[in-house]
Order: C-alpha cells, then sequence, then structure tokens
C-alpha cells in the first residue's frame, strides 16, 4: 500500500481523541483516589484492595494506551503498516477493559444484594458481566491475532459485539434493579432526611450506571457502523475509566451521605456490619460501610 493512497484519519483521530479523555479521566481518578484514601483510611482489606487493583489497572491501561499512540504519531509516523498495526490495544483495552468493568458490575451487584437482601438479580448481573468478561477475552484474543486494525470488521468478528452489548446489558440492570429497590424502600413514615438519603443514593446511581451503559452502546455502535477503522478507539480506549471512576464515586459519596445519617438518629440503626433505615414496614441496609475510630458511619 503506498502511503499516498492510504488514508491515515480514521487510524489515528480516533486513538488521538481517545488517549486525550483516556488521561483526563485519570487524572480525574486520581483526585478520587487520593480521597478515598484520606477519608476513608479504616475501610476493610478487601474495599482498599479493590480499590488498589483498579488502580493498578488502569495505570497500566493508560501505559499501554499512551504506547501505541506514541507508536502511532511518533516513531511510525508515514508508516501505513505501523499505523495500522494493533500494538498492545488487543490486551489493554479488551481485556483490561472488560475486567475492570466485570469488577464494577460485581461491585453494583453486591451494592443490590446489600439493598434487597435477594439473590436474583445480583445473580443475573454477574452472569451478564461474566459473558461480556469471557467475551472481552476473546476479543482481545483475536485482535491479537489478526494483528491490524483494517482486519478487525464487523462481519467477521463478533465477539466485540457481545462483549459491548453485554456490557450495556449489565449496566442497565444495574440500574433498573438499584431504582426499583431503593424506590420500595421509600416510606412516608420516614423522616425528611432518610428519605432525601434514599433519592441521592439513586441518583447516583443513574448518572453512574447509565453514562456506563451510554458509552458502551456508542462504542458498539460505532464498531458495527464503520468496518476496518478506529472510530470506536475514541470511546473504547477510556471506557474501562468511567467504570472505575464510578466505583470511586459511589465510595467517596459515604462521606456527605454519612453527614446526613447523623442528623437523622430516629430512623436509623447503626451497626458494624453496615447501617439500616429501620420503619414498621421494612428495613434497608446500606452498602459498602465501615465504622470509624470515632463510631461514624459513611453509607453509600
Amino acid at each position: 500500500m503506498e502511503f499516498h493512497d492510504f488514508d491515515a484519519a480514521p487510524l489515528t483521530i480516533p486513538l488521538f481523541i481517545g488517549t486525550i479523555i483516556n488521561w483526563a479521566l485519570l487524572g480525574a481518578l486520581v483526585v478520587q483516589l487520593y480521597l478515598y484514601f484520606v477519608a476513608f483510611p479504616k475501610d476493610t482489606r478487601f474495599a482498599k484492595g479493590l480499590v488498589a487493583a483498579i488502580a493498578v489497572a488502569e495505570f497500566l491501561e493508560t501505559m499501554g494506551n499512551s504506547r501505541d499512540m506514541i507508536r502511532t504519531f511518533g516513531t511510525g509516523w508515514g508508516n501505513p503498516k505501523v499505523l495500522d498495526t494493533v500494538g498492545w490495544a488487543w490486551f489493554t483495552v479488551p481485556v483490561l477493559g472488560s475486567a475492570i468493568a466485570s469488577a464494577g458490575q460485581l461491585f453494583f451487584a453486591w451494592r443490590i444484594y446489600v439493598i434487597s437482601r435477594s439473590v436474583f438479580v445480583p445473580i443475573v448481573i454477574a452472569g451478564v458481566s461474566a459473558v461480556q468478561l469471557g467475551a472481552g477475552i476473546w476479543t482481545g484474543v483475536l485482535i491479537s491475532r489478526a494483528q491490524r486494525f483494517s482486519l478487525l470488521q464487523f462481519r467477521v468478528l463478533k465477539p466485540p459485539v457481545a462483549w459491548l452489548a453485554a456490557t450495556a446489558l449489565a449496566d442497565l440492570i444495574i440500574v433498573a434493579g438499584t431504582i426499583y429497590y431503593l424506590s420500595k424502600a421509600r416510606d412516608p413514615d420516614f423522616s425528611r432526611s432518610t428519605n432525601a438519603l434514599l433519592h441521592r443514593i439513586i441518583k447516583i446511581t443513574v448518572e453512574t450506571g447509565l453514562l456506563c451503559a451510554l458509552f458502551a452502546i456508542v462504542d458498539l455502535a460505532l464498531f458495527i457502523k464503520y468496518d476496518g477503522n478506529n472510530f470506536h478507539l475514541a470511546v473504547c480506549v477510556w471506557l474501562s475509566k468511567v467504570y472505575s471512576n464510578s466505583i470511586l464515586v459511589i465510595l467517596n459519596s459515604r462521606a456527605a451521605i454519612g453527614h446526613a445519617q447523623q442528623t437523622d438518629t430516629h430512623n436509623l440503626n447503626l451497626r458494624s456490619s453496615g447501617v439500616k433505615f429501620e420503619s414498621n414496614k421494612m428495613a434497608i441496609a446500606s452498602i459498602m460501610t465501615k465504622q470509624s475510630g470515632e463510631g461514624n458511619f459513611y453509607a453509600v
């Protein structure tokens, strides 16, 4: 292929846009990580381990993405074969991306279980998440074998569709399940601050969950519509960071919610395993709580 016959824009511009947004979201994630470790030094080891694992995975993803950008716009610029080469994208985008998304989806599934004390919806979410993880890893294997972006076409490469579709489906189930169970928990007997707390949790869940689903759907649409180019990388490169930031936003929002809890002792029953909103009709458990040395609880 001669260079004058080669249109580099479909391969380079999406990667450039995706990398810029990727670094911006990494900056936001670093701020969220700082707030988390400062505000919740006594969180459980599991919670800290999850946050640390996500941070390491996102750092590796960003470094791999940056390496490909340097190769594309630096050492390989002007060489059509280099521009068309997949590089590390097979690992950083579908493999790491699906693993991080799966961690986020399982986190939200656990939150729904704590809220509802029912395993049905969490099991469905876990099943769909397992499908997207498997499809994401298989997508990485196929991309690694192809080695060229021009060969990544919808008509011959179906696993990415399953990966992104399952990702969006899991996110929508998470949003619907959380809204349903928290809406059921709202009760006229609750104080105004307790109902406001439930409304805040619903709002945060809807905002984060719908963003994850929306970007997964956009990524899927770009992949199906435009064969053999990088258009979908403008979204896919940083999709995992939407999940990472969502998890940290949920965890860090406990500080603000915890302040509201301290002003409403009538309907709250504080326990070392969680915070429950008590009424004569129902009790709803809070998510990811941990008692601090001062006896305060921060709930999501």
